[in-house]
């Protein structure tokens, strides 16, 4: 598909049939508060039940430290595993910008793989992917920068 131009910008439609994991489960694990100065900032915990492609069955552990920059605007780190169901694994870290989009938290963001021995994960090492996590009951899609 072509960029889209809006105001003279291209753009580019993440289409979710080309991503290479989708979470249709997350399960909120906990949160808390680590400060409120400058900006308030959180640590919360999630775990994700989803598809990878040419893997199957994955879950999804992860972390995130998010930064309240206004009620608007939440700048967030993240890292994580993704796992299969017989224990190989991979770690990621990611920084995605969120912000509210009729009335949920959406994020945008990018994330690097590290690398693996376990091999039926070995496809991602060392490869960036770009991430839309929506909070509520929505799928959160990853996709492999080529």
């Amino acid at each position: 598909m072509p960029p889209q131009s809006i105001n003279g910008l291209n753009s580019v439609h993440l289409n979710p049939s080309d991503s290479i994991y989708n979470a249709n489960t997350t399960t909120f694990l906990s949160a808390k508060n680590l400060t409120l100065t400058p900006h308030r900032m959180t640590e919360t915990h999630f775990f994700d039940r989803g598809f990878l492609k040419s893997v199957g069955n994955i879950t999804n552990d992860q972390t995130y430290i998010d930064t309240y920059l206004s009620d608007k605007l939440v700048q967030s780190t993240g890292n994580g595993t993704l796992k299969t169901p017989d224990g190989q694994s991979i770690a990621w870290k990611s920084s995605s910008i969120g912000r509210p989009v009729d009335g949920r938290w959406v994020y945008y963001g990018i994330m690097l793989f590290n690398n693996t021995q376990d091999k039926s994960l070995s496809f991602l090492n060392n490869n960036v992917g770009l991430s839309r996590d929506v909070l509520g009951k929505e799928t959160d899609y990853i996709w492999i920068l080529k």
